[in-house]
């Protein structure tokens, strides 16, 4: 999937807000640390959307993202572990 810049865009950010409280990081905080991995022009509205799941960062913001952090983009973009049969029985 590519976003409307033509960028391939990575899958869901399903703890990206975790991670950032754990860090005890504002999305202000959060923001200048990506400009300082190079990727200028984070909207606070993006990184909201992007934790909310609304939106779909671009590879080049997810990689600044999770380094921003202290992480692997791998550590950032992990989606949640499958249910077992049981699990999904029950539900």
């Amino acid at each position: 999937m590519t976003d409307k810049d033509g960028a391939q865009v990575a899958g869901p950010q399903i703890r990206i807000r975790a991670l950032r409280e754990a860090h005890g990081l504002s999305v202000s905080q959060l923001i200048e640390r990506i400009v300082a991995e190079g990727v200028d022009g984070v909207h606070p509205d993006t990184v909201r959307n992007v934790e909310l799941g609304y939106k779909r960062a671009s590879k080049p913001l997810l990689t600044a993202w999770a380094k921003a952090l202290g992480l692997s983009p791998l550590d950032v973009w992990q989606p949640e572990p499958l249910k077992s049969s049981r699990e999904r029985v029950a539900s």
